[in-house]
């Protein structure tokens, strides 16, 4: 496994993990919980994450976190899993033609033009607002072969790929797959080009363009 592919499994792990504990925002706790419908491994480690800590809650005083405490739980989990007989495992089936829930809620239709505006050539964007307090999330859908322009990151950002796919510099991204970019982080995504790519994402900080277009924004900027 390449370094970047690495970093984002460790970044999911820990995104799991923040959910499992309930720290999560609300756009976020849709994000997984959407995730985790698309996908059987990260709704397995759930089942599991749950199960450990409603043990420890159980079992034991309450202690800080050591450094290494989510690898060691991690572990812990890749033993459980092990054992686990994949003829009894839970099958969770997502049709390609329906956009899978709790996200699919919270989305315009494709043809609604007053919840979509076009930010560039075949890439559109909707604003998806959870209340003053709770944060918000925006979806974009970026036509096949597309690529967005190059940006950095002032804070995190969180993209589920809800249909399609696409890779950037991290690694390739089908539906159900989460991609993490950590603040100060530069990409340039690329759709695939079977087909439109349709991702829901939630951006902790703001969207710097780099490269060629953010060189040319930078000077007719004041």
């Amino acid at each position: 496994m390449n370094e970047p592919a690495s970093l984002n499994t460790q970044l999911l792990d820990a995104l799991l993990l923040d959910y499992a504990a309930g720290s999560l925002s609300r756009p976020l706790e849709i994000l997984v919980e959407t995730h985790l419908a698309m996908n059987e491994g990260s709704a397995r480690t759930m089942r599991l994450l749950m199960q450990i800590g409603g043990v420890l809650l159980e079992d034991s005083e309450p202690v800080s976190l050591s450094e290494g405490a989510l690898e060691a739980v991690m572990s812990a989990i890749d033993a459980e899993e092990s054992k686990i007989d994949p003829v009894s495992e839970i099958r969770i089936e997502t049709a390609a033609s329906v956009l899978p829930r709790p996200a699919a809620d919270y989305l315009p239709e494709r043809g609604c033009t007053k919840s979509w505006r076009r930010i560039g050539l075949g890439i559109f964007e909707c604003d998806i607002s959870f209340g003053a307090e709770q944060g918000q999330a925006k979806c974009y859908r970026i036509a096949p072969g597309r690529a967005v322009p190059a940006h950095s990151h002032t804070g995190a950002e969180v993209t589920l790929i809800l249909a399609g796919g696409f890779s950037d510099e991290t690694g390739s991204y089908g539906p159900g797959d989460i991609a993490i970019q950590e603040a100060g982080s530069s990409h340039q995504p690329v759709a695939d080009n079977d087909g439109e790519c349709l991702v829901f994402a939630v951006n902790e900080g703001d969207i710097k363009l780099t490269g060629p277009l953010g060189r040319v924004l930078s000077l007719l900027t004041p």
